[in-house]
């Protein structure tokens, strides 16, 4: 029993990891793309991500970052606070988008292409 208490202590280290080098990004997220890079290093994921931005932040311009950052157009979601882009996601780019002062939070899901989905996940730390 003591391999599946190992097991369980590195798995709770990594979700530390994921926390405190991703502290707005949904932790299984990252883990699904880590995995999806482990897969195939040599190709870049396709992900549905949903970035949740403060009130009050502009809409015509995260809409124009996101597009200039993924070559996508994101749909805007409940007024101008939720951005839904189907892209290629990189480690990088989801670090990159956690450092934005505006973004409070980020979900999203492996899509494996482009495709026609739209928002699915809410806000952490919110109730539906």
């Amino acid at each position: 029993m003591s391999e599946l208490r190992e097991i369980k202590s590195v798995f709770l280290g990594l979700r530390t990891l994921y926390q405190t080098y991703f502290p707005k990004v949904d932790p299984n997220l990252v883990h699904s793309l880590l995995m999806s890079i482990e897969e195939n290093p040599e190709k870049v994921p396709f992900y549905m991500v949903e970035i949740f931005t403060k009130p009050g932040t502009d809409a015509e311009k995260m809409r124009d970052y996101i597009m200039q950052k993924t070559g996508m157009v994101p749909s805007i979601h409940d007024d101008g606070t939720h951005y839904v882009v189907n892209q290629r996601l990189s480690l990088e780019f989801l670090k990159e988008l956690s450092n934005l002062e505006e973004v409070i939070d980020i979900a999203g899901d492996y899509t494996g292409g482009v495709t026609g989905r739209g928002a699915s996940h809410e806000q952490r730390g919110t109730s539906a």
